[in-house]
């Protein structure tokens, strides 16, 4: 009887559904604007204001709890008590009010602590942002005391690391101007498979041993393991004064290719990295300029040559960084603002103020309950988590048309109102579409499509017509060069217009590409009709079922040669999303006396596939820019930057022969960084389409719910420093498929390659 009771208690107390699941309703005007403010201050406490509470702190409980509490308050001064009653555990220093009302004092604690000459400061400094899974990205409160040491940097290997097992040596010469306990540094590092840098070797002479004004031989020397990934090179100071670098050189022992290792600029002739003035192909880290160091191309006495690099420290600025005493004032809509610091005082109990341990944070649902995209809490609070990461750190928003405050409002409103999870997936991918990233997408396990019908389709001359098929029978008459008119009932335009409006691309032809292929997917032996069209304008019907895994063994994949081939006598094929290392390596010396050769890179690439890049080149070549953001202020601003790049080693032998590469919009990411690199080298002819326009690494996080978010976390800029997202890599010969061509069998594009290969056989690279 007691259990009944409580039941019942429950039931009242708690007027949810299964498992506290609370049912869908919409928003009134009030409860949208409050969630807004609650969104806004979420974002900046979470990842902006720097007390010790709100770094330890539980978000995701926060944000259940909190999006219930905030709804309610139905004027501006009962949502400034609410949302400062919320927020007061975390952030005790946040003070949150009627707009109107005037802006209140801070609370006494922002001042420095009682008798601290130099009292410290902290604040949040983002390097992209750490926001789930382990990765590039880094979030750290700091003090704006960086290492006592700046480096500039070379990295090798980009993944194909032709350094493992060998020996390396580095020299380098140094002048060295500083006072006595400054060194000048010179260091060699490898990198493990997470991309995790090892020490090798390191060289660091202090300044009392260095005659002013003199040159002096630096050396280092280490055995690479042969599982490390690449290597990297640094040159610097540790300690105050400056140093100049020169002559630096690789020398790699054991092995084939070791003729043709070096570094790129090894003496500084050539300007364009780590700033306006700084050495092309040596990039000087973000924590570096942060400590005061700078990295310059100088013409003082260089040792040979008319430049040699200068790295050298100044006091860094305090004031440049987040101050207790000047506080954000955020208007967070809803008729209230609030005062957020974005530093604080700390002394050696931590961040001031001191507050009490907050209580153990709660979801303000009943004991058991787990996070749904079935329950409305979950939904809104998810929205709340996700938008402000958007808001505050995705790198694109200056090249990309969106109205991000307004997807805000259009998100939680859906998300009131969605049936279920199901539902509130297409809500959290029309939010993320709205960023034009083609990295950007929601993934949710359960509700992952199982089969793909028996058939590849893309969209040709306008339509949607069949490229291939699994089996005659399978795919219910269908041959290639079929269009395909509708499905179930559904016009084939609009189903890709629907399906378009969940993708998030920077492109056309990614978006394109993508919600192409998805028209094939759905639940694993689930019957589809399709009303086709022949070629010579026949209509009929196909009943077919989605029989075939979408990926792994059993599924379809395009029809193509084998992945090296020669199609004609010295003309060769290379499918790069299939090769990899050993492959090449294999077949380097058939492919070194070719007259021709065409890779196919309409796809993503294979890591090993990087060695068809070391054997097109007898220099050094290196990747486009990554610029990952670095962060202290809210609503991107005041962003700097922390630039690298990588380099690729020419391999022996070298690919002679006329070559062409392969690319349409399906090459993101990754294939990106490969194509940019046959572009701006002119290493080869690009046939085919635009590539998909976005590149950078990804930064994954995952909502209650079980919902995956994936986007980019950095931006990318070509070579010469110009846009590349929603650009991409566009071809030197513009190819594309035709209705005809398909239903003939014919490959045009790769047709294309071929011939552009053969008008130009007399010539050599």
């Amino acid at each position: 009887m007691k259990n009944v009771v409580r039941i019942v208690l429950l039931a009242f107390l708690f007027p949810f559904g299964a498992a506290g699941n609370e049912p869908a309703r919409p928003l009134d005007a009030r409860g949208l604007d409050n969630l807004v403010a609650f969104t806004r201050l979420l974002g900046y406490v979470r990842f902006f204001h720097p007390s010790d509470q709100a770094a330890a702190a539980d978000w995701e409980k926060l944000a259940l709890a909190g999006v219930q509490a905030a709804e309610k308050p139905r004027n501006p001064a009962e949502l400034a008590r609410a949302l400062e009653d919320l927020f007061r555990p975390v952030a005790p220093a946040v003070r949150v009010f009627p707009t109107t009302a005037g802006r209140p004092a801070l609370p006494p604690e922002p001042r420095p602590p009682a008798g601290a000459a130099h009292p410290e400061v902290v604040y949040w400094e983002h390097q992209g942002v750490k926001i789930g899974e382990p990765g590039i990205y880094k979030s750290e409160r700091i003090s704006g005391a960086g290492p006592a040491r700046g480096q500039v940097q070379q990295s090798l290997g980009g993944g194909e690391n032709p350094f493992g097992g060998r020996r390396v040596v580095v020299r380098g010469m140094a002048r060295l101007e500083a006072p006595g306990g400054s060194a000048a540094i010179l260091r060699l590092r490898g990198y493990d498979r997470k991309e995790a840098a090892f020490p090798l070797a390191e060289s660091a002479t202090p300044s009392g041993n260095v005659a002013t004004g003199g040159w002096r031989p630096y050396e280092v020397a280490a055995d690479v393991p042969k599982d490390a990934t690449g290597l990297e090179i640094d040159l610097g100071l540790a300690g105050e004064g400056r140093v100049w670098w020169d002559d630096v050189s690789l020398e790699v022992a054991g092995g084939p290719g070791t003729a043709a290792s070096r570094l790129e600029n090894p003496d500084f002739e050539t300007a364009g990295g780590a700033g306006a003035n700084g050495p092309a192909g040596w990039d000087l880290p973000w924590e570096a300029r942060r400590a005061g160091y700078s990295a310059t191309l100088s013409e003082d006495h260089p040792k040979s040559g008319r430049r040699s690099l200068l790295v050298s420290y100044t006091k860094p600025d305090p004031s440049s960084f987040p101050r207790p005493e000047e506080p954000l004032a955020a208007d967070l809509g809803g008729g209230v603002s609030a005062l957020i610091p974005l530093a604080l005082y700390r002394d050696a109990q931590g961040a001031l103020p001191h507050a009490p341990q907050p209580p153990a944070a709660t979801t303000g649902k009943p004991e058991g309950f787990s996070p749904s995209g079935n329950d409305r809490a979950t939904r809104l609070a998810d929205v709340a988590l996700a938008w402000p990461v958007f808001q505050h750190f995705y790198p694109y928003f200056d090249v990309v048309e969106a109205d991000w405050p307004g997807e805000l409002r259009r998100a939680l409103a859906a998300a009131a109102t969605d049936a279920d999870a199901r539902a509130f997936l297409a809500t959290l991918r029309r939010m993320v579409a709205a960023l034009h990233d083609g990295h950007g997408g929601v993934y949710f396990d359960s509700q992952s499509p199982a089969g793909q019908l028996p058939l590849i389709w893309e969209w040709v001359e306008d339509q949607l017509v069949v490229t291939q098929v699994a089996a005659a029978g399978a795919a219910g008459g269908l041959k290639p060069g079929d269009a395909v008119l509708a499905i179930d009932g559904r016009p084939a335009r609009q189903a890709l217009a629907d399906a378009e409006s969940l993708i998030s691309g920077a492109t056309v032809q990614w978006r394109r590409w993508n919600a192409v292929r998805r028209l094939g997917w759905g639940q694993r032996d689930e019957p589809v009709r399709l009303e086709a069209r022949h070629p010579d304008g026949t209509t009929f019907t196909a009943s077919l079922t989605r029989s075939l895994p979408i990926f792994g063994p059993g599924s379809l994949e395009e029809t193509r040669p084998a992945k090296i081939a020669e199609l004609k006598p010295g003309i060769f094929y290379v499918d790069v999303s299939r090769v990899d290392a050993a492959d090449v390596q294999t077949a380097a010396d058939r492919l070194a006396g070719a007259r021709g050769i065409v890779f196919d890179l309409r796809g993503y690439p294979t890591s090993g596939s990087l060695r068809v890049i070391a054997h097109l080149t007898d220099q050094p070549v290196s990747t486009a820019q990554w610029h990952v953001p670095v962060v202290t202020r809210p609503d991107r601003q005041g962003w700097q930057w922390d630039v690298s790049s990588w380099s690729i080693q020419p391999q022996a032998p070298r690919f002679r022969a006329r070559t062409a590469f392969l690319t349409d919009g399906r090459a993101i990411s990754f294939a990106e960084t490969y194509m940019g690199i046959i572009e701006n080298y002119h290493l080869a002819e690009i046939v085919g389409g635009p590539t998909a326009g976005t590149n950078g690494n990804i930064n994954p996080f995952v909502l209650p719910g079980g919902y995956r978010l994936i986007w980019t976390g950095m931006k990318v800029l070509k070579h010469d420093g110009s846009q590349h997202h929603g650009i991409g890599i566009r071809p030197t010969v513009p190819a594309s498929r035709t209705i005809q061509g398909i239903a003939a069998g014919r490959d045009e594009v790769l047709e294309k390659g071929i011939a552009v290969i053969e008008e130009r056989k007399g010539e050599s690279r």
